[in-house]
């Protein structure tokens, strides 16, 4: 890389004088200088041959300032101490450079300079040529100079991909030869590799280091510091702003609001990622399916068919990087159903489950209860394992989360054939006849029928007949018998319903009491 070399100091175009008998000079029209300072003055010159010889003796530089005469003299390289302005010639004079650094000069310094050589027979003074030291008070720092290389090529844009190796140069020029900066980098990441370089001519200093997406848009300045020759710290600075072109990182889905989602309610997922150039994104479902486009995804009413896994891919040209999110759609217990396996009527003494089942989210508990309000057993499934009557009748579950409940409930009708029940008996009533009960529980519900000595009890207008129900599996009749019947042997109840049949006799009917045969 080329590094063009430059001075504090600001030289005009430099005068050539013209040849006088082979004796002339090279000078800078001026010289900007500031107080305090040194000054630097490039100077060459040639003389006629025939001094060559004295040349190469011991040969003196004298500057004369706004004149050429003697007495304008204020600087002699052979009486340092006694020169009105201090320095020294650089140059090698015998080589005919007169590059010339006056110190600490000062505003009162300012005017224009005549060189003179002597040496044996050689004095000559330059009078068709000069420079014009111009010394001001205020003192202007140039920057630094600040560039990216990638490959040993500038990049002027800034941008780079990352994982390029890269060099970032600055470079600053002393303010005059006796003062020269010093640079100093911030900030100055790890894993960077620091080189310093410097001369009279200029300071430079390089970092060289990998790109990562961390030095994206971050500020590498440099700063130039000179300690100037009164003590006094100047200082200047220069920026670079590193663009760094990367694929998605830190690709991230959140929910709004966050937490459970409830059915039928609006939702916004987001979808957030960091990448240069800006990022694309896409949605999808967990099957492929791709849904929406953008930042983010809005549902304004939510079924739950939307439950599930949603893809977001953030994408540009310099790669991918997908997040998800899992939606959780939430509702109170719904379509609760109950159902008795096996199913229809169940016989008494056999087993009987109940199944309970209903949709919710989170997932429901299950309680089942009587229709008198008992809790009875947890969990989706009733079994009774032997049934009895008393299991039949009305029974409840009731599905519950943290969202509601809802019941549901199936009858239970335990089913049996008649059985008449002990409290069966006859006895004399106040009116002269005879009073009979007879008591008989089946399911369905049986019938009952009275029959005297076999045959079938005769109209009303001979016996009075009475039913009354008994729970919901029981049928009571009562029978009052004439005493003109009573001859009849036999008095017979018989009860049936679709599962089978019984019956109670009733014997010696006109002895005013009865007695039952077992």
């Amino acid at each position: 890389m080329k590094v063009a070399k430059k001075f504090a100091v600001f030289y005009c175009l430099f005068r050539v004088a013209l040849c006088i008998d082979s004796f002339s000079i090279t000078l800078p029209q001026s010289v900007d200088a500031v107080g305090g300072l040194c000054v630097f003055v490039p100077c060459t010159f040639t003389i006629e041959a025939r001094f060559d010889t004295d040349l190469q003796g011991d040969p003196k530089g004298i500057w004369r300032k706004d004149g050429t005469t003697e007495d304008q003299t204020v600087f002699d390289s052979t009486t340092p101490k006694d020169n009105k302005i201090k320095g020294n010639i650089t140059g090698d004079l015998r080589m005919k450079d007169c590059t010339t650094i006056f110190n600490s000069v000062n505003k009162a310094d300012s005017g224009r300079y005549y060189f003179r050589i002597e040496s044996g027979e050689l004095k000559y003074t330059y009078r068709t040529a000069s420079v014009y030291i111009n010394v001001s008070d205020s003192l202007s720092v140039p920057k630094p100079t600040l560039s990216l290389y990638r490959d040993q090529m500038e990049v002027q844009d800034r941008r780079v991909l990352e994982g390029s190796s890269v060099s970032l140069f600055c470079s600053a020029f002393p303010l005059c030869p006796t003062v020269l900066p010093t640079l100093s980098w911030s900030p100055l990441p790890t894993n960077i590799r620091q080189e310093q370089n410097q001369n009279t001519s200029f300071t430079s200093s390089q970092l060289n280091f990998i790109t990562t997406h961390l030095h994206h848009e971050l500020r590498f300045n440099c700063t130039a510091t000179y300690q100037l020759e009164n003590n006094d710290i100047k200082t200047t600075q220069s920026s670079l702003v590193l663009r760094v072109l990367y694929g998605p990182k830190n690709t991230s889905v959140s929910v709004s609001p966050s937490g459970p989602v409830m059915l039928g309610s609006s939702v916004i997922l987001n979808c957030s990622s960091d990448g240069n150039p800006a990022v694309n994104y896409t949605w999808y479902r967990e099957n492929g399916e791709q849904i929406e486009t953008g930042p983010s995804l809005t549902i304004n009413k939510t079924e739950d068919t939307h439950s599930g896994l949603y893809y977001c891919r953030a994408q540009n040209q310099h790669g991918a990087q997908n997040s998800s999110v899992q939606l959780d759609i939430q509702y109170a217990a719904r379509n609760t159903s109950v159902s008795a396996s096996p199913s229809g009527p169940v016989m008494l003494g056999s087993s009987v489950t109940l199944n309970c089942s209903s949709d919710g989210n989170p997932a429901v508990n299950y309680t089942w209860y009587r229709e008198n309000g008992e809790q009875i057993e947890t969990g989706p499934s009733l079994t009774i394992n032997k049934t009895d009557d008393t299991h039949s009748g009305l029974y409840y579950c009731r599905a519950q989360n943290q969202h509601g409940a809802q019941n549901s409930s199936v009858q239970l009708d335990i089913q049996y054939a008649p059985q008449i029940s002990l409290s069966f008996h006859c006895n004399s009533s106040s009116k002269g006849g005879i009073m009979c009960v007879c008591e008989v529980h089946g399911r369905p519900v049986p019938k009952l029928e009275w029959r005297l000595s076999g045959q079938p009890v005769p109209p009303p207008e001979n016996s009075s007949v009475r039913e009354e129900s008994v729970g919901h599996t029981g049928l009571r009749s009562f029978i009052y018998i004439h005493q003109s019947l009573a001859d009849t042997p036999t008095l017979q109840c018989i009860s049936a319903n679709s599962l089978g049949s019984t019956s109670q006799l009733f014997y010696a009917v006109a002895t005013h009491h009865c007695s039952p045969a077992g």
